[in-house]
């Protein structure tokens, strides 16, 4: 059996976030113009949300790229401050893939990490899925018009649980 690499969330490989910011990028197309999302937070590039975002400037992607490389080594960072410890490379790639798209302070609050802490990581997994509401809605209904978000919660989930590459 190959041996599985671990790390913390705090001493993320460069590879890992290389890995992630891959990720990120081709889950919904690249918007240079910054815009509310289906929540009313201004969001540009990748997704980055936050203060670096100003509501109608359009980025250029260098500058994506480096707002995402800052965002997800902070995000990485801040996510260690709260669960520590050295997890499977596939299961830092989800979670962090699952932080990025509700936000460190909701993943250190959720369920998910509070597992993660007990060194429960198949229950860890099995806690994304729950995550498919935005501002209230269900995203599995399709009126809704956010089932983006349920696919993301499925790939992160199979990501965590070792089933992709």
């Amino acid at each position: 059996m190959a041996k599985v690499g671990k790390a913390s969330f705090v001493a993320a490989p460069i590879a890992l976030v290389a890995a992630l910011l891959f990720a990120l990028t081709g889950a919904e197309g690249r918007k240079l113009t910054s815009y509310k999302d289906i929540a009313g937070i201004w969001t540009v590039c990748d997704g980055i949300t936050g203060k670096a975002v100003i509501p109608g400037k359009t980025y250029t992607h260098a500058e994506c790229d480096k707002l995402g490389q800052e965002y997800v080594q902070k995000m990485m960072a801040d996510m260690g401050q709260c669960v520590k410890g050295e997890f499977p490379l596939h299961v830092l790639k989800a979670s962090g893939h699952f932080a990025y798209n509700i936000g460190t302070p909701a993943f250190c609050r959720s369920t998910m990490a509070k597992k993660l802490r007990e060194g429960d990581i198949p229950g860890a997994c099995a806690q994304i899925s729950n995550w498919v509401y935005v501002a209230g809605k269900d995203c599995r209904d399709p009126k809704n018009k956010c089932g983006g978000i349920v696919k993301r919660r499925e790939w992160e989930r199979a990501t965590c649980e070792g089933k992709n590459p």
